[in-house]
């Protein structure tokens, strides 16, 4: 029995997450209550969960985060080079779409509260890493500072996030464009 009961409990938070971050993306000011209708839970349900709106758009941030981490975590792996996994990693990231939105609407929330801070350090600081062997393996520039890589690669992102909100574009076709930005840039 604990185990349908976890299942349960399992699909509506899913369901919570899912509802709110779409919910949350398009109008700030939704309420649990709405949340809970488009996740098709009751409202007691969500508060067993989520208790506050705090508590929950932490819960989906981290959910966010999460998702670009599994999303990543075969980069090295599959890359024949440092340079190659950022062109990975802008495929794996696309297609989270929803994911992306909702971290960029949210603004600046993971400086607010140390787990979600965390989360976001540690990836910032892996894309690091991943700057560090590109440029040991001769494909990128060591003048360029670490910090100024990591943070155009965030930019790139917001760039593809917005472009797609104008113009809607297949994943690929973002990554292929993030990819040819970050290594070429926009010059002749």
């Amino acid at each position: 029995m604990p185990e349908q009961i976890d299942a349960r409990i399992q699909k509506s938070q899913a369901a919570i997450i899912k509802a709110g971050m779409q919910l949350l993306s398009k109008n700030s000011e939704a309420s649990l209550s709405d949340i809970a209708r488009e996740a098709g839970v009751g409202r007691t349900t969500l508060y067993r969960l989520y208790d506050t709106k705090e508590k929950l758009i932490k819960a989906i941030a981290i959910h966010c985060l999460d998702s670009f981490e599994r999303a990543t975590e075969q980069l090295e792996s599959e890359a024949k080079s440092a340079l190659h996994a950022f062109h990975l990693m802008f495929k794996a990231i696309f297609p989270l779409s929803a994911e992306m939105e909702f971290l960029m609407k949210l603004g600046d929330l993971e400086e607010g509260d140390p787990e979600v801070f965390a989360i976001y350090r540690r990836q910032a600081n892996d894309i690091a890493e991943l700057v560090k062997g590109a440029q040991a393996e001769g494909s990128m520039s060591k003048d360029i500072p670490i910090a100024w890589v990591v943070n155009l690669v965030e930019g790139l992102l917001y760039t593809a996030w917005l472009t797609n909100k104008e113009k809607p574009m297949k994943h690929d076709v973002l990554a292929d464009l993030a990819f040819h930005t970050f290594c070429n840039g926009v010059a002749r």
